[in-house]
C-alpha cells in the first residue's frame, strides 16, 4: 500500500517538473509576439491615414481604442511620423503625407477626427 502512495508522490512531482520546464518557453514566445504586434501597430495606423488621403473622403473620424493595444498606450502625430508608445516602448511608423495635429498626445479614450488641408491631414481631437 504504501508503495502506491510513494509512487502517485513521485509522479505527481514529474508532472509539476515537466510542467514548469514548459511554461518558460510559451511564456517567451507569447511576449516575443507581443512585441512584433505592437512594433507593428504605428505602421498600420500609417496606412490607414495615408489610404484615406488616397480615398474620395474628407473626413475620417476614429475612436483611439480601435487603434492602441491597451488604455496604457498613446498615440502622436507630427510631420510624416506616426509614434505610439505603450508599456514596453515606443514605436514609429512613416506615412506618405504630412500630418498636423498641434503636437497633441492622443490617449485610448479620445475620438480623432481625420480631414484633408492643403495637402496634408489634419488630425484633432473631438469633445
Amino acid at each position: 500500500m504504501i508503495e502506491l502512495t510513494v509512487s502517485r508522490v513521485c509522479m505527481g512531482i514529474c508532472g509539476l517538473i515537466l510542467l514548469a520546464s514548459v511554461i518558460s518557453p510559451v511564456t517567451g514566445m507569447y511576449e516575443s509576439g507581443t512585441v512584433t504586434m505592437e512594433s507593428d501597430i504605428p505602421r498600420n495606423i500609417a496606412d490607414l491615414v495615408d489610404d484615406f488621403h488616397r480615398s474620395r473622403m474628407d473626413v475620417l473620424t476614429i475612436q483611439v481604442s480601435d487603434i492602441l493595444p491597451n488604455s496604457a498606450s498613446f498615440v502622436e502625430f507630427g510631420g510624416h511620423v506616426v509614434t505610439v508608445t505603450t508599456e514596453r516602448g515606443t514605436y514609429k511608423g512613416w506615412t506618405a503625407v504630412p500630418l498636423t495635429s498641434d503636437g497633441e498626445v492622443f490617449r485610448y479614450e479620445d475620438t480623432l477626427r481625420l480631414s484633408r488641408s492643403d495637402g496634408c491631414v489634419k488630425i484633432e481631437m473631438l469633445i
